[in-house]
């Protein structure tokens, strides 16, 4: 399965939320800290359109870095 064009296999999600700029920020953190973090939105533009509810977002680390990753975002 390919996520923001990325093989999955290997990928953990460690945080969902509806808060899109959180998930960004602690993005951005990880990256700060040598993490490579994908998002993952789990929107679909048309349901957004037609639609106000809040989506799903993912942060999503390799599995090695799991444990660090995690340490950093709390």
């Amino acid at each position: 399965m390919l996520m923001n064009g990325l093989d999955k296999d290997g990928w953990v999600s460690i945080i969902t939320s509806t808060k899109e700029l959180d998930i960004n920020l602690k993005k951005s953190k990880l990256e700060s800290n040598g993490i490579e973090a994908i998002i993952f939105n789990h929107q679909d533009s048309m349901l957004k359109s037609l639609n106000d509810t809040d989506f799903m977002v993912s942060l999503y680390v390799h599995e090695n870095d799991i444990e660090n990753a995690k340490k950093i975002i709390e």
